[in-house]
């Protein structure tokens, strides 16, 4: 049983991050078959695998079609960027005073050398950073639900690497800072308004770039 719940696991982690790092691109289509070849996993876990994928929309099935990888629509940036901007915000409220000078300085000082970063770099730090504020939650049901929202913004930024996102990309940097320093000096209220405007802005961006 415990073998047969780790291949579920490994087929469900192999595909997710095929279609977050574009090994699987926006629109194509997943066979059962050719997917348990290429993992080395019986073809049952995998459609499990594919059932939980199509529940967190990494991908969907059509009926008489098949199960294609989601497309990253203006419904779907929509829909990511509403749930981001209504839920972190409130995260950070949560969390504010649970998060630690030092880590939080280390990340400030990482962000003001932002310019000498790789892309790949640059973004896993972006995440870091969102992902230490929802992990200093004491609550794992807010955390397992916004997990999956981050992964999917993970999957939009890698979309947009091709096209003009350096001006963003400064202006995000210097919108990181500026949540660090407030609170740093303990203000809540302005930290967690400059984080929905950072959300905010982030969408606005990305709807212009990829639509």
């Amino acid at each position: 049983m415990g073998n047969y719940v780790n291949l579920k696991e490994k087929a469900y982690d192999l595909i997710k991050n095929k279609i977050i790092n574009l090994e699987f691109m926006p629109g194509d289509y997943l066979e059962e078959k050719k997917l348990s070849e290429l993992l080395n996993v019986s073809r049952t876990p995998i459609r499990e695998a594919l059932a939980r994928l199509e529940a967190e929309m990494w991908v969907s099935n059509i009926p008489r079609k098949g199960i294609f990888v989601t497309l990253v629509d203006e419904n779907m940036l929509n829909n990511i960027f509403q749930a981001r901007e209504y839920f972190e915000p409130a995260i950070l409220g949560m969390a504010f005073n649970n998060l630690s000078s030092i880590k939080l300085n280390i990340f400030r000082e990482r962000f003001l050398n932002y310019e000498n970063l790789s892309q790949e770099d640059k973004d896993k730090l972006d995440n870091d950073f969102h992902l230490y504020i929802l992990n200093s939650v004491d609550n794992v049901f807010v955390q397992n639900m916004m997990v999956t929202t981050f992964e999917h913004v993970v999957r939009v930024r890698k979309l947009s690497f091709d096209k003009k996102l350096k001006k963003r990309i400064n202006e995000s940097n210097d919108e990181h800072i500026t949540v660090i320093d407030f609170i740093l000096a303990g203000k809540k209220d302005e930290a967690v308004e400059t984080l929905r405007k950072h959300i905010e802005k982030s969408y606005t961006y990305y709807l212009g770039l990829l639509f």
